[in-house]
């Protein structure tokens, strides 16, 4: 079997769903050549069009063709109006999956969609008009057109069956779970207490990530603790941060210790997991979780919000706080830090979580639901 593969958006500064897109992609790959599946990787993807695709990913093995890497977005934006209206993708696949929100019609292959989250229709307020609008529009469209669906969790896919009951059963089509799992290798042992570590906060600098209540608790935290960890944000400017920064800056000025490192290269985070002292995740809305994913990979403590998905990632392995909570989320940083045997048992409980989610092992899942379709 043919299976194309959607790496569009690893072709810009990544976020979760890329990361998503290029481990998955590799995993796919890695289990799928030795069953006598080949695999062709889309740098462009219908009305996703890159102006450089250099940086997105590469697979080299003579199985895995790459047959839009280093096209021009004008030839790009031809090629893939020529599929819509008829032509074959080349070498027909006879699957290709979606990563990155993008249904384009593909008349002689067999789409596969992945939905990430519905936070365009269940929290409009947490995305831009524009891409509140482009993902209704793609996602209808992955209605009329995909031939099955892919959820990254269950609260996910519960969510989409809240918005449409029935209708995955009514239209036959069917639906697996593709959850994610580290970029970077599990670690081999639980953490050691650390007397500088920082409290790291991933993700971009956005609404949805709901940073200013980590701001919150941190300066609550500072006014009782004796330690006086730092604070550390790895994430690039989102939409709607310009306060964020702003506060950040004036914080920095009265001598806070806080960091705002914007987008951080993959070795430099996979440093700062190894090296902080707990991850504060007080999101309002996630479809998954890389971070925490990541963050318990590594053996790092989480303080989690008690939202969406995190409660199904983190199981009893993390200490889950209102969103809406900065108090909460204050004194549950202030316990973790006096308590070395807690935390210890903390650090435990994540690492051992962490090591049930595998790129592997999601990669085997999804071929196998994609034999069968």
């Amino acid at each position: 079997m043919k299976i194309g593969l959607d790496v569009a958006q690893t072709c810009v500064e990544r976020a979760g769903c890329a990361w998503h897109a290029d481990a998955l992609s590799r995993a796919l790959v890695a289990e799928g050549l030795p069953r006598g599946h080949t695999f062709e990787l889309y740098h462009h993807f219908g009305d996703w069009i890159n102006d450089d695709t250099l940086r997105g990913t590469t697979i080299n093995d003579a199985r895995v063709s790459a047959p839009l890497r280093g096209m021009n977005a004008i030839d790009a934006r031809k090629f893939w109006h020529e599929v819509e209206t008829g032509e074959p993708l080349p070498g027909k696949p006879d699957v290709v999956i979606s990563f990155s929100y993008h249904a384009p019609k593909m008349p002689h292959s067999k789409l596969v969609y992945t939905v990430h989250d519905l936070v365009f229709w269940i929290h409009p307020e947490f995305v831009t008009d524009t891409t509140r609008l482009l993902c209704q529009r793609e996602l209808l469209q992955a209605l009329a057109r995909s031939a099955a669906f892919l959820f990254v969790s269950e609260n996910t896919r519960r969510e989409f069956e809240s918005m449409l009951p029935g209708w995955l059963e009514q239209t036959q089509r069917p639906g697996a779970l593709s959850p994610g799992a580290s970029r970077f290798p599990v670690a081999p042992a639980p953490r050691i207490w650390s007397a500088n570590a920082p409290w790291l906060v991933v993700g971009s600098l956005e609404p949805r990530k709901n940073h200013a209540c980590a701001l919150d608790a941190y300066e609550i935290y500072l006014r009782r603790s004796q330690q006086r960890r730092p604070l550390v944000f790895a994430g690039g400017p989102g939409w709607k941060s310009e306060a964020l920064h702003r506060r950040i800056a004036a914080m920095v000025e009265r001598g806070i210790p806080v960091r705002a490192l914007g987008y951080v290269p993959d070795a430099a985070l996979a440093r700062l997991y190894h090296e902080s002292f707990a991850l504060l995740a007080p999101s309002w809305h996630e479809g998954f979780g890389l971070p925490l994913a990541e963050a318990m990979a590594a053996g790092l403590p989480a303080l989690v919000s008690l939202r969406d998905s995190l409660p199904e990632i983190g199981a009893n392995a993390v200490r889950f706080i209102a969103p809406e909570n900065p108090d909460g989320f204050a004194a549950a940083m202030l316990a973790l830090e006096s308590d070395p045997a807690g935390y210890a048992r903390r650090a435990e409980a994540s690492l051992a979580r962490g090591r049930m989610f595998s790129w592997p092992a999601t990669a085997k899942s999804v071929l196998e639901f994609v034999e069968r379709l």
